[in-house]
């Protein structure tokens, strides 16, 4: 019997047929610098602004660790134009000679491979930063080039890398004084998809910081885009460092320095007390700003905490009080700075942030204990103020505490309701949720919950009522006014309570009516502009609405229908036609659906349109016969309406029916329809041929009708404009036709006959239709000014009477007579005229603020943002309508919150706006901050762009940084970014946030409608490839400044470039005489041949004999040229060499030619500014809520900035300078900044 094997089989799954293979093939090994630019971040931290200026730093820090080591005493850093970098540095120079094992240069190796350098050899660096050797290795990969130059033995070395790689061999440029590296570099924008532009002041920070860390050592920086220069050196070292960041406050001593070292570990403290109350410790490992601090920052607290008590103790400072000195006690207003210089430190990561050499702690408590302690026994001044400072923040702590106690017992800090201002959203995942922290209580109230809406179906109702009325599902209308002004209805949304307790004021109107509503919240004034409530004034218009029945008179021929006084058109329309205007703007029918609107409840006075509905005639006279069947088909009746239809008046009114515009409409319509058969139209025009052939009167009548059609499309003051800008256009283009016509018009006139002729002509273009359109641009202007004047005689006097009397007092030629305006624009009827007069706007009596508090109400109005109260005034729907309620909230704060710079934490929980903003988020603050409890991951502050505003956003990111700084550092605060400029021209509007926004939108405005014309080739380019084309024609225009500014005539550059070796990349004038080089070997042997020293040519003077230019922009130039080569453009023909026509540009209306892609480029912008008009936007109200979200709230458009903590040296410096109690560093800051301000607010 054969045995069952009891072995299991190994069976190889099969994967799908449809899944993707993973075996050997899969996996992929990165060679050289590959794996630094697949993942940058694993290298520099990120692809945005900081990894940018990471590069900058890695570069320099290798000329520190020559500093370090002794043999680097100056670092000179450049930010050229094009935002290329150089670091210089007269340390020894990296090694040129050949590597043993890698059989090339040691400058390449450097360069090319991760973890090579001289850090790792403590023979060459007792104590670098550097110690990863992937730094500067990195910086080249990220590069979209870097050049190396070094000076050692007297020789000059040069060499080129391209991302990574090297596109030339070492070269020996000739002979040099001293020794050192130059490196150059570019970052890669494939990397930096960003941007790349350095920050001045980042940099220059960071280089402050290494003159601090490194006495003796120079170090500068120039910018060659601002033509900013600064140069740092410091023989103090940390000491002056600590001064330097107590500069803006009151030092309690003078700074404490000391330094020891101990098993080969560095280590210097400097330490100063100040007045305030916020600690501000900085940490140093290598020169590396260890900003997460690590064991060499704990060693020093934990001394620090213990040194202190035991000198409270020792002097029995406590007296019996039942407190301890805590470490936070110990740091309350304290600035000290920790260096500390190790052999082989361990990092957290590659960027260096947190020290994590655990020996180091040890060392650096005990250093500070013993040295500490020491001097506090030897300066008992000092430390008796020390003593004294701690002691006052432990009392101070214990009474923050008691405080938290008391507002958290009143319910004030910790409750289970939020704040009552705050509009939350309805998500509740914190990672999705995101609150606005918004200037003004405008955002967070309106009107008292009684206060009454004017609604479209002949009711008023309240806030209170409208929102029941809302729960039930009933969608309720009102009036508004459309953005030209008109009367119309819109649709009321979001009916809700914004706000409970709000502070609110009383508006009384001259009708008698009060409006209570939120102090700042927006009336619509007569002009259509806004005002808030508080600065209302006496006697200032507002936007009226007045409501009537319909009486049969003249144009009306219905009766009992509700009428509107439409503000624009200065007379009554029907409110059943703003319904039907509605629903033709929404698409809930076409105008083609009948010509008769229809009640569909039969009410006359219920004009919600979705009461409304159009109906042919048919179709309505089947409507009313079936309502008439159901209550008016009696046989009296029906045969009193026979009677009716048989009297002449009633034939009368039928035939003027059928001369009304809108009978006369639907006739039309139906004409149209019948002329869409063929067969008709056929037989139509055959008779119309019989007829006209046949009839020479009717041929001379319709040459008569064309002659008049023509004039009249003349008389329109739009038609003309048109042609004048185009003249105008045409002669700015062509000075030469316009100076020709000059000539010719001067030796016409000067010819009698001619003069007649324009005389007799001038006669004849005053017709009666030109007179007529002149006359309705003046009769506009006297009806408003009049109207107004009238209006204002009415309410004094109680009449017309003494209008004309006021009117010659005025002497104003606008004032028509008053028979002349009744007449004129009334038609003789005074009883309208009045009624206009009286309709023409509401005053305001008074505006009073009230005591006692109330609940507060709004909705919204989509795409007007105003409607009426039964009042009789039109006013602003809330601002907060800007959001998408599902994960935006809105917290509003009222005016400036407190300082907290200058403030103590019981002080700061005393504030009702900042106890607001923390109850809001949740997450407390404080010792008892806890970020798990955050409600909301994104907090955005959004603040009016002037003066006030920004103080604001000050405010608030100080509150934050003082008190919750972990909001900051985990990246949860951000600042929204309104638009500075509305850019319009014609129907196109644009949102402007910056100058390169501007522009790019100039290019792309003066490029619509062009063709530009290759004359050689006859290509012709257009759209998407002609603003191609501009956008590289802008890039080379910044990159001929820069070699302009070596005094590089452009013409003979541009005709250097060479098709095979492109631009020239070195430049150097020679006893007059320039000489272009397009490689460092022909350089290098041009150099060796005429014995020059290309260093110090770089620095001879403009007026020398012999000067030198390395020419950057040639690497970017080449590959724009490439670019341009494939549209068959040539790049030398930037600047012509002759003033042969090359290109032509084509407009609809213009044609012009130029010589050079400059002159078109030019021409281009300048088109693109005709037509132009800017709007800036300073306050957040000066916007709808639909623009409010286009442009600052919608996540898919909108800008915003997270605020990082980037360098908290520097941000320390600024808190303290712009907030803290010290005048003058403020006074001095404002001094040096002041001609950097680009939107000043006046």
């Amino acid at each position: 019997m054969a045995k069952r094997s009891t072995a299991s089989k190994r069976v190889t799954p099969t994967p799908a047929s449809n899944a993707a293979s993973y075996d050997a093939s899969a996996i992929q090994v990165l060679e050289g610098l590959e794996a630094v630019r697949r993942r940058p971040a694993m290298y520099i931290g990120d692809t945005s602004t900081r990894g940018l200026h990471h590069l900058v730093e890695e570069v320099v820090d290798n000329s520190v660790d020559e500093a370090m080591a002794g043999f680097c005493k100056k670092i000179d850093v450049i930010v050229h134009r094009d935002n290329s970098v150089t670091v210089i540095d007269d340390g020894r120079g990296i090694p040129v000679d050949l590597h043993k094992t890698e059989k090339k240069s040691a400058l390449e190796v450097v360069l090319t491979k991760l973890h090579a350098g001289g850090k790792f050899d403590s023979r060459t660096y007792k104590v670098a930063g550097g110690l990863h050797g992937v730094g500067v290795s990195v910086v080249n990969a990220l590069s979209e080039w870097l050049e190396a130059e070094v000076k050692r033995d007297g020789k000059a070395y040069r060499q080129r890398y391209e991302r990574g790689k090297p596109t030339t061999q070492l070269t020996l440029l000739g002979k040099a004084s001293g020794t050192g590296t130059r490196i150059i570099f570019k970052a890669d924008r494939e990397i930096f998809k960003s941007g790349i532009v350095y920050n001045y002041d980042t940099l220059s920070n960071r280089l402050r910081e290494i003159a601090f860390l490194n006495k003796g050592l120079t170090v500068s920086l120039a910018d060659e885009r601002s033509e900013k220069s600064v140069t740092y050196k410091f023989d103090g070292g940390i000491k002056e460092f600590v001064e330097h960041l107590n500069k803006s406050k009151t030092p309690l001593h003078q700074a404490v320095y000391f330094e020891d070292a101990r098993e080969d570990v560095q280590v210097e403290v400097a330490l100063q007390y100040n007045d305030g109350f916020a600690e501000h410790l900085f940490s140093f490992a290598n020169n590396i700003n260890t900003v997460d601090g690590g064991t060499h920052l704990s060693g020093f607290k934990s001394a620090l905490t213990r040194c202190i008590n035991q000198y409270c103790k020792a002097k029995n400072l406590f007296k019996g009080d039942a407190i301890t000195i805590e470490g936070e006690d110990t740091r309350a207003g304290l600035t000290a700075v920790v260096s500390v210089k190790i052999p082989q430190p361990q990092f957290e990561g590659q960027t260096k942030a947190k020290l994590g050499s655990p020996e180091v702690e040890g060392i650096v408590a005990s250093a500070a204990n013993e040295k500490l302690s020491t001097f506090l026994e030897e300066h008992p001044s000092i430390a008796s103020k020390i003593a004294d400072k701690c002691l006052l923040e432990a009392r101070a702590r214990e009474r923050a505490r008691h405080e938290r106690d008391l507002v958290r017992r009143k319910g004030l800090l910790e409750s289970s309701t939020l704040p009552g201002k705050l509009a939350d959203c309805s998500e509740r995942d914190p990672a999705l949720c995101e609150v606005y922290i918004v200037e003004g209580d405008s955002a967070g109230g309106c009107f008292a919950g009684d206060t009454k809406v004017a609604l479209a179906d002949g009711r008023k109702l309240s806030f209170r009522e409208l929102v029941e009325e809302q729960k039930a599902g009933k969608q309720n209308f009102c009036y508004t006014i459309l953005p030209d002004g008109r009367a119309g209805i819109e649709k009321t949304l979001h009916v809700r309570k914004t706000r409970s307790g709000a502070e609110v004021v009383e508006v009384l109107l001259d009708n008698g009516e009060r409006v209570v509503c939120t102090p700042d919240h927006l009336f619509m004034r007569r002009d259509g502009s806004y005002r808030q409530a508080t600065d209302l004034r006496p006697g200032e218009s507002l936007m009226p609405l007045r409501r009537q029945r319909s009486r049969i008179e003249r144009w009306v021929t219905i009766e009992g229908y509700e009428m509107v006084f439409d503000p624009a058109q200065q007379r009554w329309v029907f409110t059943h036609v703003l319904a039907d205007e509605h629903n033709l703007r929404h698409g809930v029918y076409q105008e083609n659906a009948g010509p008769h609107r229809h009640h569909l409840d039969f009410n006359k006075q219920n004009n919600n349109p979705t009461n409304l509905r159009r109906l042919t005639k048919a179709e309505h006279l089947e409507e009313h016969q079936r309502h008439a069947a159901a209550t008016l088909r009696r046989p009296e009746v029906v045969e009193k309406v026979r009677r009716l239809h048989r009297t002449p008046q009633f034939r009368e009114r039928i035939r003027q029916k059928m001369l009304e515009p809108e009978m006369r409409t639907a006739l039309s319509v139906r004409a149209k329809r019948q002329w869409e058969d063929a067969a008709y139209k056929q037989y139509m025009v055959e008779k119309f041929l019989e007829f006209y052939r046949s009839s020479s009167a009717y041929r001379v009548q319709s040459g008569r009708r064309l002659l008049q059609a023509q004039k009249a499309y003349w008389n329109s003051a739009e038609n003309r404009a048109q042609q004048a800008e185009r003249v105008r256009s045409f002669f700015q283009q062509h000075p030469e036709t316009r100076k020709a016509f000059s000539l010719q018009a001067k030796r016409q006139w000067a010819d009698p006959k001619l003069r007649r002729w324009r005389s007799e002509k001038t006669r004849e273009q005053w017709t009666p239709e030109f007179r007529q359109g002149r006359k309705r641009v003046y009769d506009q202007t006297y009806l408003n000014y009049s109207l107004r004047f009238l209006a204002d005689v009415v309410e004094r006097t109680g009449g017309a009477t003494a209008y004309d009397e006021w009117r010659r007092r005025k002497r104003n030629n606008n004032l028509l007579k008053y028979e002349t305006l009744c007449q004129r624009f009334f038609d003789g009827n005074e009883p309208r005229l009045l009624q206009a007069a009286e309709n023409y706007n509401h005053r305001v009596v008074s505006v009073r603020k009230l005591r006692e508090r109330t609940d507060v109400y709004d909705f919204e109005v989509p795409g007007t943002h105003n409607f009426a109260l039964a009042s009789g005034v039109f006013v602003h729907n809330s601002a907060k309508m800007g959001r998408d309620r599902r994960f935006q909230a809105i917290l509003p704060i009222k005016g400036k919150i407190l300082n907290v710079e200058k403030a103590r934490l019981e002080k700061v929980l005393t504030n009702e706006e900042i106890r607001t903003i923390i109850t809001a988020l949740g997450c407390g603050v404080g010792n008892e901050f806890d970020l798990a409890k955050l409600r909301y991951h994104k907090i955005l502050l959004m603040a009016d762009a002037d003066v006030d505003g920004n103080h604001i956003r000050t405010l608030l990111l100080t509150l934050f940084y003082r008190q919750m700084p972990k909001l900051i550092e985990e990246g949860h605060i951000y600042i929204a970014q309104p638009p500075l400029y509305k850019i319009k021209r014609g129907k196109r509007e644009e949102y402007i946030e910056t100058e390169d926004d501007l522009s790019n939108l100039l290019i792309e405005l003066g490029a619509e409608g062009q063709t530009l014309i290759h004359l050689k080739t006859k290509r012709s380019f257009k759209d998407k490839t002609l603003l191609e084309i501009m956008r590289l024609l802008t890039e080379v225009e910044a990159l001929v400044k820069g070699i302009s500014r070596h005094r590089v005539e452009l013409g003979e550059y541009f005709q250097r470039l060479d098709r095979k070796r492109g631009f020239p990349a070195h430049y150097v004038r020679l006893d007059g005489e320039a000489h272009f080089f397009y490689s460092d070997e022909e350089l290098a042997t041009f150099a060796q041949k005429h014995e020059l020293d290309l260093d110090e040519l770089e620095k001879a003077s403009s007026g020398a004999k012999a000067q030198y230019a390395e020419l950057l922009e040639a690497t970017e130039l080449e590959a724009i040229r490439k670019k341009l080569d494939k549209l068959d453009l040539a790049l030398d023909e930037y600047v012509p060499a002759d003033s042969k026509p090359a290109y032509k540009l084509v407009g609809e209306t213009t044609q012009q030619t130029f010589t050079g892609l400059r002159d078109v480029l030019r021409a281009v912008q300048e088109a693109g500014r005709q037509g132009m008009t800017i709007q800036r936007y300073k306050g957040l109200g000066e916007m709808n809520p639909s623009q409010l979200w286009e442009t600052t709230m919608d996540p898919a458009k909108r800008t915003i900035l997270k605020v990082a903590l980037e360098d908290s040296v520097e941000a320390e410096r600024m808190f303290t300078t712009l907030m803290g109690e010290a005048v003058e560093p403020r006074k001095q800051f404002i001094e040096e900044h002041a001609l950097e301000v680009k939107n000043l607010d006046i």
